[in-house]
């Protein structure tokens, strides 16, 4: 881990969108924004994932791409039985 002995202070310039979205991230995690930053950019460089409360690191494998299928939505017995498909 890095040592928070010599921290230095940077400016960072952000799009208002991003900035709301990592304050309400680091809310959720009960950090500081500047924790939740730094944290965030040491899991990047040591090539670290975040995983989630499923324990999935957020690689997902698109299995069957409903939009493609039909733009006006797709009946839930299709679905159903695509899901079932998957399942043997």
């Amino acid at each position: 881990m890095y040592s928070l002995c010599m921290v230095k202070t940077i400016n960072l310039s952000l799009p208002e969108e991003l900035l709301n979205r990592i304050d309400i991230e680091a809310k959720s995690e009960y950090a500081s924004r500047s924790d939740f930053i730094r944290d965030t950019i040491v899991r990047r460089l040591k090539n670290q994932r975040v995983v989630d409360e499923w324990g999935d690191e957020g690689v997902w494998e698109t299995v069957v791409n409903f939009k493609e299928l039909a733009a006006k939505g797709i009946p839930a017995s299709e679905v159903s039985s695509a899901i079932n498909h998957l399942l043997k």
